[in-house]
């Protein structure tokens, strides 16, 4: 009988393995299928962000692609604004600001060459410069109390290079230069000195900045 009872045991544990195989393939199929429906339901929403989209966080996209845009509130001129509140910040070093000043810098000389050599569609430009700043502004709060030597070091990671991710985003326009901007100085430290852009500077002055 003790056989009997261990063999009818193997045989239930068997049929329930069997079943709850089939229950997690069933969940794994609907899971991938809810995944791609949202997944296309995101494209949809955010159609006119084909660069940005898989680039940039749908959370980001439905910040600044969708609320911004129906307030009519200027992407380049909110980035500015976070970019002068995290360079003005009286907890860091001037130095530190410095480096700020370059990373703003290198977004209006960036702004700049994505309108003249990439390809995008209205705003997307502005919307990738205003989620990274937004993104760096987060990061900030983790410098304060650090000596310069170590934020030197923090800038040279992620979050802070990865703007210069964003051109491989837009298709490039047949007038592209044979180089690609560069955001490195020639010892290959980031960021470089930029002298920013005087055609973003003056879509500033037309803000009011």
């Amino acid at each position: 009988m003790t056989f009997v009872y261990i063999l009818l045991a193997i045989i239930a544990y068997i049929l329930w393995r069997i079943y709850r195989q089939k229950e997690e393939e069933k969940e794994q199929i609907a899971n991938e299928k809810f995944d791609t429906e949202w997944e296309q339901e995101k494209k949809e929403e955010f159609k006119y962000y084909p660069h940005l989209i898989g680039n940039i966080d749908y959370t980001w996209l439905e910040l600044f692609g969708k609320l911004y845009i129906e307030k009519g509130i200027p992407h380049l001129k909110a980035a500015w604004l976070i970019y002068l509140k995290e360079s003005n910040n009286t907890e860091m070093e001037i130095d530190v600001d410095f480096l700020f000043n370059s990373l703003w810098d290198l977004s209006e000389e960036l702004l700049e060459h994505l309108e003249k050599y990439h390809e995008s569609s209205k705003f997307e430009y502005e919307i990738a410069i205003l989620t990274y700043w937004q993104i760096v502004a987060e990061k900030t709060d983790s410098l304060i109390g650090k000596d310069l030597e170590t934020i030197k070091k923090i800038f040279q990671s992620s979050p802070f290079t990865d703007i210069q991710k964003i051109t491989s985003w837009f298709p490039k326009k047949a007038n592209h230069p044979a180089k690609e901007i560069s955001f490195t100085d020639e010892k290959g430290s980031f960021p470089r000195e930029s002298k920013g852009s005087a055609l973003i500077q003056e879509k500033l002055k037309a803000l009011g900045l």
